[in-house]
């Protein structure tokens, strides 16, 4: 739905109100799927819709979900012949040609509070400065002439969603009659708890356009801790001081083997990012990484993770899995109404993940829809997802690694459009045989931290330590299979030993 709005004005059906839409501009969008949900329940108003939807030509463009496109056909057999999908021809948006009337609705934010608490600082708020309050715990008469007189008194109305949001689920036939009220009363704003957002999305895509805290629309109103103050800590280079950005690149450097062109740059772009971050020249920091497997590609996203925040989880994504035509959806989740996942993997670990860092592991294999994507996130350092939310990724590292195997290669896959808005670009070769001896050096270093009490009970000769490191590693490229090979060799050195683990 989104996807079509960005292009075309999409109008919901509306008893009369579609019939007149229709005389006027018959090349409209119209979406019915309220009215099917209604006609589920209230099949007597089938005919009324029918004489509404009659004025329509070949010109008119009817969508609705395509759960219930089946529905559509057997309530209006006389009207649609069949039904195709959207994502399968897209060619219908092309020719055609936007409606030039004036909307029958205008699209509004929700706003949001966290729990009851808050909402009773709401109440209170707007008893102080006379501001009507209305809910949608039953969607009758009643609460339309309600509405109605707080439409004729208030300049401002506030009506919550909440109640409707929880109920809708199992009586989908509400989303008609809240329509209805939506397009009639202007002076409304929208309100909900946070946990609801989602599915007021989901159901209300040509009303409702996202979500807002609540402080934007009332700047003065305290004591209400709002969902956005919820949101934890994350721990991003932008925040670290001086002395602690000298650490965390002496850690940096320490424990990547080798790559030394690389980790210059690295420094280098990173004391430049950060001044240039403060007065909102970069947003992020993008890092492109391509070469064999196994060089350390991947493990520079986890050890930048880990320098900001030990033993901290960061956003991975791996486009192996993302080579379909839907996998945008994939990522930042499916239109409303679409059969798919509502909730996209990036948004996801976005959220979950502690530190500002995303790892966008083999992204050769993403597609053309993917790849404008991170063309527009790396220019504007955030994103939207399908259900309208933002997510602001300032200050941000985002690294890139992929299986490319050289610079003919990358310049072959990658958009030339995306190469320019990298910041670093390098090839990872594969490690010498004196990186690879610093590397099992650096493998000791960490087994002796990770195995304390087991290294405290013996000590190791320069000898001991040569018969670990005593197997043909020359000729093997991949260091995960080093790094395998070694700790096997471990555990044998500690059974020799009689040391119990």
């Amino acid at each position: 739905m989104r996807q079509i709005q960005q292009e075309n004005e999409v109008y919901p059906f509306i008893f009369v109100e579609t019939k007149e839409l229709l005389e006027n501009e018959p090349n409209s969008f119209i979406d019915i799927s309220a009215l099917i949900y209604l006609l589920r329940v209230n099949k007597n108003d089938s005919h009324p819709a029918y004489m509404n939807l009659r004025e329509m030509t070949e010109d008119t463009k009817i969508i609705l979900e395509e759960s219930l496109a089946e529905d559509a056909m057997v309530f209006f057999p006389y009207l649609f012949s069949s039904y195709e999908s959207f994502y399968k021809n897209k060619e219908i948006l092309k020719t055609f040609e936007k409606p030039v009337t004036i909307p029958l609705y205008i699209r509004q934010p929700i706003y949001t509070y966290n729990n009851s608490i808050d909402l009773s600082k709401i109440i209170e708020y707007a008893n102080e400065h006379n501001i009507p309050i209305a809910t949608f715990s039953c969607a009758s008469e009643c609460l339309k002439s309600e509405l109605e007189k707080f439409n004729q008194s208030a300049e401002l109305t506030l009506l919550d969603l909440t109640s409707i949001a929880y109920a809708i689920d199992n009586n989908k036939n509400l989303i008609y009659s809240v329509e209805s009220f939506l397009n009639q009363f202007q002076n409304i704003k929208i309100i909900s708890l946070t946990a609801q957002i989602d599915n007021l999305l989901k159901y209300f895509p040509l009303y409702l356009s996202g979500q807002e805290p609540l402080r934007n629309l009332f700047p003065d109103l305290e004591g209400i801790s709002l969902a956005e103050e919820q949101t934890q800590d994350i721990k991003k280079l932008t925040t670290l001081s001086k002395p602690e950005i000298d650490e965390f690149i002496e850690k940096f450097n320490h424990n990547l083997i080798g790559h030394e062109y690389f980790k210059n740059r690295f420094e280098y772009h990173i004391k430049n990012f950060i001044p240039l971050n403060k007065v909102r020249e970069q947003k992020v920091l993008s890092i492109f990484l391509f070469g064999p497997s196994g060089n350390g590609k991947t493990e520079v996203a986890r050890l930048i993770a880990n320098g900001l925040l030990q033993d901290s989880s960061l956003a991975k994504i791996n486009f192996q899995n993302y080579g379909s035509q839907d996998a945008l959806n994939s990522l930042i989740g499916s239109p409303a109404g679409y059969i798919g996942c509502e909730h996209g993997e990036l948004s996801d670990k976005v959220k979950k993940s502690k530190v500002g860092i995303v790892l966008c592991d083999e992204f050769e294999k993403a597609t053309r829809p993917v790849f404008l994507f991170f063309l527009e996130l790396l220019e504007e350092g955030k994103f939207t997802d399908s259900m309208a939310r933002e997510y602001d990724l300032d200050g941000y590292i985002i690294v890139f690694t992929s299986n490319l195997q050289n610079e003919v290669e990358y310049k072959k896959v990658i958009p030339p459009e995306l190469q320019t808005r990298f910041d670093l670009v390098c090839e990872f070769e594969e490690p010498t045989y004196s990186e690879k001896i610093q590397f099992l050096d650096l493998l000791l270093e960490q087994a002796q931290s990770k195995f304390i009490d087991q290294f405290s009970q013996i000590e190791m000769t320069p000898s001991e330590k040569r018969q670990l490191y005593d197997f043909n590693y020359s000729n093997v490229k991949d260091l995960r299979d080093i790094k395998k090979i070694f700790y096997q060799r471990l555990m044998d050195f500690f059974a020799s030993k009689g040391i119990v683990l």
